[in-house]
């Protein structure tokens, strides 16, 4: 007999209903795992590592045409230091934060 705890049996119905529509979430749940943590994958919801996955997908990271210093100078990506002009205030020649005489982005001196 199916109903022998006592619940109506339209009570019945629905946990079964729910038991049935939970099948297979974990699976689902595992979409994105990418370079995370067991802590952080505890910790985002799946809707937010989703987002993530699909903004990484979208998104890629910029890469550049070409490796040759004069043609990215020419293009505007380089100063004539070698300086990046968008983003991040790093030398292309010597791929550190100083350029050759050892100066910065702003022309100051400055260690490593």
């Amino acid at each position: 007999m199916a109903n022998t705890h006592g619940l109506s049996p339209r009570l019945v119905k629905k946990q079964a209903q729910a038991r049935k529509n939970s099948k297979g979430k974990k699976k689902a749940f595992a979409v994105y795992i990418g370079n995370e943590n067991p802590q952080t994958r505890k910790n985002t919801s799946f809707k937010q590592r989703k987002h993530y996955m699909e903004n990484k997908q979208n998104f890629p990271k910029k890469k550049l045409w070409t490796k040759n210093i004069e043609s990215l100078i020419e293009m505007g990506i380089l100063d004539s230091r070698g300086f990046f002009k968008k983003g991040k205030k790093k030398n292309f020649m010597t791929k550190s934060m100083v350029d050759l005489k050892g100066f910065d982005y702003y022309g100051m001196p400055r260690a490593g």
